[in-house]
């Protein structure tokens, strides 16, 4: 296993983790698309199981991520991006994996638990309502996020410990063969200390987010769920760089 050390890129990194993430999506967009309509059709079928559907996608999260990883890596190196791409954690390294995810599930529960318990507000059915807001008149649908506001607030301030730490933790379990407490922790730090271009990052994936949710019958979706994953992929190999050893630093020396 190689070493490996956190770096520090700037703020403004956020805005290149994206660009470069479109450059590699538009060098094979059918694919990506194809991969991503192949992946929704998934959730879909799983989310039909009754009770426990969204929490076995919850839990079997991670297993999507890296799956856009391992495609990801591949389309830097010029190989084809297939859906085949979206086994790689089954293939490998599925126990860290499947921990990851079980953390993700166990607090995002939690969290959301607390909320309810502090606030009165469920906060999980406004995010399950919101992505169908439709169906709600509108005097209805601001009864529900003003009702809501503080839960929603304090999902934010609590949720974002937990997102840290799984943002980066499925590729450094794939890549780098790091067990799943190890990978939680370097993804939290990593996060903690680069929180100017992820927080820039995160604000214009948002924006995308927003637009992408406006075209209609999903279609936007097709393309903004790989580019927020393969631009993740992009921070990923920026932050995350082989550790210069005696040995490299004295070979580079004239």
């Amino acid at each position: 296993m190689t070493p490996l050390a956190i770096s520090r890129p700037p703020a403004s990194a956020g805005l290149f983790w994206v660009k470069e993430g479109w450059r590699i999506f538009r060098l094979a967009p059918v694919p990506w698309m194809g991969m991503t309509a192949f992946a929704f059709m998934v959730i879909l079928a799983v989310s039909l199981i009754p009770w426990i559907g969204q929490f076995v996608i919850e839990l079997l999260s991670p297993f999507l991520v890296v799956g856009y990883f391992s495609a990801s890596r591949a389309a830097v190196a010029g190989e084809p991006v297939t859906f085949l791409h979206l086994g790689a954690g089954a293939r490998h390294s599925r126990v860290a994996l499947l921990r990851i995810g079980g953390f993700y599930l166990a607090g995002s529960l939690l969290i959301f638990g607390l909320i309810h318990l502090i606030t009165g507000s469920d906060v999980r059915a406004l995010m399950q309502q919101a992505q169908d807001p439709s169906s709600l008149s509108p005097e209805a649908f601001n009864r529900l996020v003003g009702s809501a506001l503080p839960g929603m607030l304090l999902a934010m301030a609590m949720l974002t410990p937990l997102l840290m730490a799984t943002w980066f933790s499925p590729g450094l379990a794939l890549f780098e063969d790091f067990p799943a407490g190890r990978a939680l922790w370097w993804s939290l730090w990593a996060c903690w200390v680069n929180w100017r271009p992820i927080l820039y990052y995160s604000l214009i994936l948002g924006l995308l987010g927003a637009v992408a949710l406006a075209i209609p019958f999903g279609l936007g979706l097709l393309v903004f769920l790989p580019l927020a994953l393969i631009s993740t992929h992009v921070a990923y190999r920026m932050i995350f760089t082989p550790e210069q050893t005696p040995q490299a630093e004295l070979a580079e020396l004239p």
